[in-house]
């Protein structure tokens, strides 16, 4: 689901010129057509974060990028490791064993 900026500042509960800041540090980076910006569910779900940073956890504007770039890692190592899980899952039996041995990992009680 694709929303427009009033449609994000309503679903966010933000001022639109909070908003456009957010775009114009690139906290929030929206697709812009010829009619203006259009967000997508990741694009809401940040700007709800920084809304939430910003007003109830009292996060200085300063340091907003950082904890976005945080965060953005903390995502990225997730992705990482779910693909690394698929890969081993996806490995025969005895390699994923073994792999799982040199690692130290115990093997699974189920």
């Amino acid at each position: 689901m694709a929303l427009r900026l009033q449609d994000v500042v309503s679903v966010v509960h933000c001022r639109q010129a909070d908003l456009e800041l957010w775009i114009a540090e690139r906290w929030v980076r929206p697709i812009r057509d010829d009619t203006g910006y259009l967000f997508g569910e990741a694009d809401i779900a940040r700007a709800h974060l920084i809304r939430d940073l910003l007003e109830d956890m009292a996060v200085e504007p300063d340091t907003v990028p950082m904890v976005l770039s945080l965060i953005d890692q903390v995502h990225g190592a997730h992705r990482r490791l779910a693909r690394l899980v698929d890969a081993i899952d996806a490995l025969p039996e005895p390699s994923r064993s073994e792999l799982m041995r040199r690692a130290g990992i115990p093997p699974s009680q189920e």
